[in-house]
């Protein structure tokens, strides 16, 4: 098997792509890890929104009490129908 067809990084070290926050040019940096933020704002911006998600996952839905939804329900249906 040829080196040229070995390389998996060929496709990465060619393609410049956009601030996974705002889409922005990315400079390249010629060694070490691709940048994937243009700079702290948006790497600011993109922790709030995972550290947000995370927290929803977290607190998640409560669970509901049958005997107090058929309760709320009968009330709902009751002022709704003028009963």
């Amino acid at each position: 098997m040829s080196a040229m067809a070995r390389d998996e990084t060929s496709t990465f070290r060619h393609r410049t792509p956009g601030c996974v926050v705002c889409g922005s040019t990315l400079r390249r940096a010629g060694t070490g890890r691709r940048r994937r933020y243009c700079g702290g704002a948006c790497r600011q911006r993109a922790y709030r929104l995972r550290d947000g998600q995370r927290r929803e996952r977290e607190a998640g839905t409560p669970e509901a009490d049958p005997a107090e939804v058929t309760r709320l329900l009968a009330a709902v249906l009751h002022v709704s129908t003028g009963r």
